[in-house]
């Protein structure tokens, strides 16, 4: 399996200007716990599709480029299912994420279920 991975300096703070500079991003009038934000990593690319898992995904639930809640997504409107190979645990943010190659992208662990007990324990 090889992963792709480009800092990139893209934090979404809301209405806050965003102005990117060299690998962090400067908030124009963000508060002081958006401004501690490192940059993140929302830039993923995960080849193959060893260990396919079944995911179902809730309606709403945001597909992202990153395994940040910062990073560029899109929702999907309707529930439905997708296959999951791997998953990203962040402990610094206490979250876990799987990654859809079917979408390309990452989803929030509390965004989906695996029905079938069938939830990857492979680390991306």
């Amino acid at each position: 399996m090889k992963i792709r991975r480009t800092l990139t300096a893209a934090v979404m703070l809301g209405a806050s200007a965003v102005v990117p500079t060299a690998g962090a991003a400067v908030a124009a009038s963000a508060p002081a716990s958006a401004a501690r934000i490192a940059a993140v990593d929302c830039d993923w690319d995960i080849e193959g599709r060893e260990g396919i898992r079944h995911m179902h995904y809730k309606a709403g639930a945001t597909f992202r480029g990153g395994p940040y809640s910062e990073c560029d997504g899109y929702k999907q409107p309707n529930q439905g299912w997708a296959h999951a190979t791997c998953y990203y645990y962040n402990p610094a943010r206490g979250t876990k994420w799987f990654w859809s190659p079917d979408w390309t992208s990452w989803v929030y662990s509390g965004n989906v279920t695996f029905p079938y007990g069938d939830e990857p324990t492979r680390r991306c």
